[in-house]
């Protein structure tokens, strides 16, 4: 119980939402790694920017990215935000991120695999590219269910699923494609079993809470009001997926009132309150507690792995997401490089203990320290390895710290 009280110390953002919190596999791996453009409130102008702005207090305190865009403003486009922050933009869109997610026959995998085959059982699953469209289809011999890709949540370090609409609703793939393995494997979070139907055979039925969350996290511009509209949206995480719809920002800019920014940024939250805003998508502790998810399957929930650790304190930004990770730039891959923010903490052996960096030195080494303390992890089924955020004393063989 003082690990738990520990964890949730000081959270504010995301206990109001625990109802909805209910979802476990939604995406599958496409949370291995993560509308419409939207019919505003408001129009904008012909230039498309708005030549006014309402004064509402926006943002909130602590705005959810999950509620999308409030009345009185509307998201104007990567590609404004881009006219001013150019280079961010640029950058961040070559992300993981930016990549989350893309429209079917703009998947660079089923592009290079003009046919993909996976048996399941006595059924055949196939994704194969007729003319315009990538169509997902499982035959037994007899009867055969199909119906075209619309997306492919993930940007393929570990791999890809697809997302196809039936009857209105929308529906995630049985199997996704796998990079390590080059081809198709069963989707993270579904029975090995072959289904007993035809009608199942293809994939997973989306409740629309499980909708709202997959492409609140893998797409952008798509959620106004707490209501997600899929009609215009657009594909990967965005400038306004974080920073909260720019109408009011740019109307601002516009009049000269630079002082009224009218933007959200993430990094003005308290480092606990950070951790849950990211953990909104890569899930926070109370994801978890919510879920009742245990064992290997956490390892490649971020936020919640680093709160487990002994050093994680909610009000020190030194164990934040955002002091190792810039979400506007590739992720850095280089262990040594991470060497600094251990010792933001930590002192080295040569060094004396300080006000602000106390925290013992490593007796074993001098850098690399991310190899021995955040092991990388195979989650069985996923074919890839995750690095473990949670930063403990690994020694090879130990068992899974949940």
């Amino acid at each position: 119980m003082d690990r738990l009280a520990r964890r949730i110390k000081g959270r504010t953002t995301e206990f109001a939402q625990l109802p909805a919190l209910t979802m476990l596999a939604a995406c599958g791996i496409a949370l291995l790694v993560l509308g419409s453009t939207l019919a505003s409130q408001a129009p904008p102008a012909a230039s498309g920017v708005p030549t006014s702005h309402q004064t509402s207090n926006f943002p909130p305190p602590h705005w959810q990215r999950t509620a999308g865009a409030p009345p009185g403003s509307y998201y104007v486009g990567s590609h404004l935000c881009a006219e001013c922050h150019t280079g961010i933009a640029r950058t961040q869109s070559n992300t993981s991120m930016g990549k989350a997610s893309v429209s079917a026959l703009k998947s660079q995998f089923l592009f290079q695999h003009p046919v993909l085959t996976y048996k399941d059982g006595a059924r055949i699953l196939r994704i194969e590219r007729r003319g315009d469209q990538e169509i997902y289809s499982a035959s037994d011999g007899r009867q055969t269910m199909s119906a075209p890709i619309l997306w492919a949540f993930g940007n393929g370090d570990a791999g890809q699923t697809y997302v196809f609409e039936r009857d209105g609703t929308y529906y995630e793939s049985r199997i996704s494609y796998y990079k390590q393995i080059d081809g198709l494997d069963l989707t993270i979070g579904h029975e090995k079993e072959p289904p007993a139907t035809s009608s199942e055979a293809l994939g997973r039925r989306l409740p629309m809470e499980e909708v709202a969350k997959c492409f609140q996290c893998h797409t952008s511009e798509d959620v106004v009001n707490g209501k997600v509209q899929t009609a215009h949206v657009e594909t990967g995480v965005t400038c306004e997926n974080c920073h909260g719809p720019g109408s009011q920002h740019v109307a601002a800019i516009q009049d000269g009132q630079l002082g009224k920014s009218h933007i959200f940024n993430p990094a003005g939250l308290d480092p606990g309150d950070l951790n849950d805003f990211c953990g909104t998508c890569h899930r926070s502790t109370l994801d978890v507690l919510a879920t009742n998810i245990r064992g290997i399957r956490t390892v490649r929930f971020q936020p919640y792995r680093l709160e487990n650790s002994r050093c994680y304190d909610p009000s020190d930004r030194r164990t934040s997401c955002l002091a190792c990770h810039d979400p506007h730039m590739n992720l850095v891959t280089d262990l040594q490089s991470y060497d600094a923010k251990c010792l933001a903490c930590h002192i080295n052996r040569s060094e004396t203990p300080t006000a602000t960096r106390r925290a013992p030195a490593c007796p074993n080494a001098l850098q690399n320290c991310a190899s021995c303390h955040m092991p990388k992890l195979s989650l069985p089924g996923a074919h890839y390895s995750f690095t473990d955020h949670y930063i403990r004393v690994y020694r090879a063989g130990d068992a899974y710290p949940d």
